[in-house]
C-alpha cells in the first residue's frame, strides 16, 4: 500500500511539471498576440496608409486656401471650389487715380501693370504639402495632418514691377516738367500764379507708394480709389512777387498842360496790385495750385479829354472889321494876321504886337501901304497893319485883360469908332 502510494506522488509531481510547461507556451502566445500581432497590424496599416494615400492625387486633410476648406480634393476640384471667377473680376476692375493740385489726373489699372493671382501655384504648393520626402516622412506628414489643427493659406497677387514704376515715372517726369514751366499768366484784369512753381515738385517714390496702397484697396473694395495727391509745401517768394508788381506798376497821373509846348499831356490809368495781399493769399494756396490776383485799376481825375475840353472854352471878346484898299495893303493885314493866328498866351504873360509881328520888310514879304505918320498919310512898308492891331484891341477892350501900353491914330479910321484902334506906328 505504502508502493502504491509512491507511484502516486510521482504521477502527480509529474502533471504539476507539465502544467507549467504549457502555461509558458501560453503566455508566449498571449504576448505574441498583445505585442507582436498589433505591431505586425500596425506596420501593415502604415504600409497601407502610406501606399494609399502618399500617392494618391489628393490635398492632405486640414488644409484651407482663403478660407476654403479644400481637404481631400483633388488640384482640379480645388481651383474649381475657390471660385476664381470674382477674384479675376476685382483684378480686372482694380483702378486707382491720383489728382494732383492743378487738376490733372493720373490713372493706373491692374490691366496695365499684368497684375494676376497664383491660385494654381498655391494650389500646387498645398498639394505638395507633407509629399516628396520618401515612404516613411511622406505617411507620417500625412498622418500628422489627421490630427493637427487646419491651416490656412492666403493667394499672393503679382505684377510687372517695371511697367508700375515705368508709368508712374514717365508721368511724374512729364508733370514736374510742366510745374517747371508754368509762369504767371498776366491778363488785362487778373494775374494768375501757379504756387511753388519750379520749386514744390511731385515725389516720385511717395506718388509709388499712394498709387500701390490704392490700387489694392481697390482690388479688396472691387471699386475704383481716388486719391488726391498734395505736393510739397513752399512758402510764398515775396522778391518774386515784388518784381512782378514792379514790371507792371503803373502809377496815375491827371492829363497836364505843358506849358513850353501848350499841349496837354496824356494821362495815365494807375495799374497795380496790392503786394501784401498777395503774398497772404500764395501763403494760403496748395503748392501746385494756381492763386488768382486781381489787377487794381485807378482812373486820373483828370483826363486828356476832359483838360482839353477846358481850354479856350470861353470866347473873351470878338471883333470883325471889313478889310479894303489896295492888293498890297490886303497883303501886310494878311500877313500880320497870320504872324499873330494861333498864339496863346499863358497865365502872366505878355502880349506885344510888335514883338510878335516883327520888322515889316519886303524880304518878308511887305509890300508898300498907307499909314499914318505924324498925322500925315504916308507910304510905308507895311502899310495897312494897322488894321490888325485894331481890330486885336477891339477884340479885348471890354475884357479883363490888361493893357499896358496902346496909342490910338491921328486921324479916325474907316473900319472902326474912335477909342477902339490901336496904331503900330
Amino acid at each position: 500500500m505504502m508502493q502504491k502510494s509512491a507511484n502516486s506522488y510521482h504521477s502527480h509531481e509529474g502533471s504539476i511539471k507539465m502544467s507549467k510547461k504549457k502555461k509558458r507556451i501560453l503566455t508566449i502566445i498571449i504576448l505574441f498576440f498583445i505585442l507582436i500581432v498589433p505591431a505586425i497590424t500596425a506596420v501593415a496599416a502604415f504600409y497601407w496608409v502610406g501606399e494609399y494615400y502618399r500617392d494618391d492625387d489628393r490635398i492632405y486633410p486640414n488644409i484651407s486656401i482663403e478660407g476654403v476648406d479644400v481637404s481631400w480634393m483633388t488640384r482640379e476640384e480645388a481651383i474649381d471650389a475657390l471660385d476664381l471667377s470674382e477674384l479675376e473680376q476685382r483684378i480686372s476692375n482694380a483702378e486707382v487715380t491720383l489728382t494732383f493740385p492743378d487738376s490733372s489726373e493720373f490713372t493706373i489699372k491692374g490691366e496695365d501693370i499684368n497684375l494676376r493671382h497664383d491660385a494654381k501655384q498655391t494650389v500646387e504648393s498645398v498639394y505638395s504639402i507633407g509629399r516628396g520626402q520618401g515612404f516613411v516622412k511622406d505617411t507620417i506628414s500625412f498622418l500628422r495632418r489627421l490630427y493637427d489643427n487646419n491651416i490656412n493659406y492666403s493667394i499672393n497677387h503679382e505684377y510687372d514691377l517695371d511697367l508700375f514704376h515705368s508709368q508712374i515715372t514717365g508721368f511724374v517726369e512729364d508733370y514736374n516738367e510742366n510745374l517747371i514751366a508754368q509762369k504767371p499768366l498776366i491778363y488785362t484784369d487778373r494775374i494768375v500764379i501757379t504756387k511753388g512753381a519750379g520749386k514744390a515738385l511731385a515725389d516720385t517714390l511717395v506718388i509709388k507708394d499712394i498709387a500701390y496702397i490704392g490700387l489694392f484697396d481697390s482690388f479688396e473694395s472691387n471699386h475704383p480709389v481716388e486719391i488726391n495727391y498734395s505736393l510739397p509745401e513752399t512758402t510764398t517768394d515775396a522778391f518774386e512777387l515784388l518784381f512782378l508788381h514792379q514790371n507792371m506798376y503803373v502809377p496815375v497821373r491827371s492829363a497836364e498842360l505843358n506849358l513850353e509846348t501848350l499841349t496837354v499831356e496824356e494821362c495815365a490809368v494807375g495799374v497795380g496790385f496790392d503786394l501784401l495781399d498777395a503774398v497772404a493769399l500764395l501763403n494760403d494756396t496748395e503748392s501746385g495750385k494756381t492763386a488768382t490776383i486781381y489787377v487794381d485799376y485807378t482812373q486820373p481825375e483828370i483826363t486828356k479829354d476832359y483838360l482839353e475840353s477846358l481850354l479856350f472854352r470861353d470866347l473873351l471878346g470878338t471883333e470883325t472889321t471889313r478889310v479894303g484898299g489896295t492888293a498890297d495893303r490886303v497883303t501886310n493885314v494878311r500877313l500880320s494876321a497870320e504872324a499873330i493866328n494861333g498864339l496863346v498866351l499863358s497865365p502872366g504873360e505878355e502880349f506885344s504886337f510888335n514883338g510878335v509881328v516883327g520888322v515889316r520888310t519886303r524880304e518878308r514879304g511887305y509890300r508898300t501901304g498907307g499909314a499914318f505918320v505924324g498925322g500925315e498919310l504916308v507910304p510905308v512898308t507895311g502899310g495897312g497893319i494897322c488894321q490888325t492891331s485894331s481890330t486885336l484891341y477891339s477884340a479885348i477892350k471890354d475884357t479883363e485883360l490888361l493893357v499896358t501900353e496902346r496909342y490910338a491914330h491921328g486921324q479916325p479910321i474907316p473900319y472902326l469908332p474912335r477909342e477902339r484902334d490901336a496904331t503900330v506906328y
